[in-house]
């Protein structure tokens, strides 16, 4: 039964407002840097995996993704924390045992002199497949009542004495106004969870058109939802860039259909130092805050784009 105090289904609210520009030609999917392809025949395997997280497997299947840095280390910009983060669980799977396309996920920390961040503290968090966030947080984040009482798809780890973390997931679904993307914060000492908590950086990673459409129009779970209605160029958070490259995950596809995505992020040594800011394509009342509020047909007042 429809609960008419509670927002649209993201299904229903994609149906109504499907009419976002998708014709932008999208960049090839990125490989890892000294890696050979993996790309499978159809006869081996299905284009992409399901079954969530426990399809990912151990460690070892997966290539070592960080190699030598061939370029200077530039700091990792900042982008908005958004109004969907909550508390996060200490995890190395962040699914709750959602369904999704399986995805590891390896960060690496370094500093400006491309030296290893060890013991430093990677919080992420994203959607489910349906583009809605877990926890009690701002009204639009959520697409049903009962996930204001989960952690899905939220966790943190420290980094090992490579400045490495891993975490076992699921490729994010998509909302209105963004292009798919995965929130980031690092930070040290002990773990706080407001979103006011300093930190070495708050970021954003995301994923190349090409690899959205290909995900959203060929797994069976995700094909339902369409295609994303927002490319990276008009991305609030990004869409000014003009070299994506520094915000979009590496990716490679295994040979079972789960997908590898890696990626360096350079911190500052000091808090004094300056961070820059990614450019986007904000609403009109600032980064990640409420824009142009619409109506749902439940009633509510949301905001356009949550960050």
């Amino acid at each position: 039964m429809h609960d008419s105090s509670f927002p649209a289904s993201s299904h229903q609210r994609r149906r109504l407002l499907k009419a976002a520009g998708n014709a932008l030609l999208a960049a090839p999917l990125l490989p890892l840097g000294g890696c050979g392809t993996t790309t499978p025949t159809a006869a081996k395997a299905p284009r992409w995996a399901s079954g969530g997280t426990a399809k990912i497997g151990g460690a070892k299947r997966f290539p070592d993704p960080f190699g030598a840095f061939d370029h200077a280390c530039t700091l990792t910009c900042a982008a908005t924390i958004g109004p969907c983060h909550a508390l996060s669980p200490e995890r190395l799977d962040v699914s709750d045992g959602w369904n999704g396309l399986p995805l590891r996920l390896a960060l690496r920390l370094v500093d400006v002199d491309c030296r290893p961040v060890p013991d430093a503290i990677v919080e992420i968090w994203h959607t489910n497949y349906t583009g809605g966030y877990s926890g009690r947080i701002a009204p639009m984040c959520n697409n049903k009542r009962a996930d204001l009482d989960q952690r899905f798809f939220r966790g943190y780890q420290r980094s090992n004495a490579q400045g490495r973390v891993d975490f076992d997931t699921c490729y994010p679904g998509w909302y209105r106004g963004r292009a798919v993307h995965i929130h980031l914060r690092v930070m040290t000492g002990e773990y706080q969870g407001d979103d006011g908590a300093p930190s070495s950086v708050t970021t954003q990673l995301l994923f190349a058109d090409a690899m959205n459409r290909d995900v959203f129009t060929s797994h069976p779970l995700y094909r339902p939802y369409g295609e994303p209605d927002t490319m990276l160029d008009q991305d609030g958070v990004i869409g000014a860039e003009t070299d994506k490259s520094p915000y979009l995950f590496d990716t490679r596809r295994m040979d079972d259909g789960v997908l590898f995505a890696s990626k360096t992020l350079v911190l500052r040594t000091s808090p004094a130092d300056v961070v820059c800011e990614a450019k986007g394509l904000m609403p009109p009342h600032g980064p990640g805050g409420p824009g142009r509020s619409r109506q749902t047909t439940a009633g509510f007042s949301a905001a356009t784009t949550p960050g």
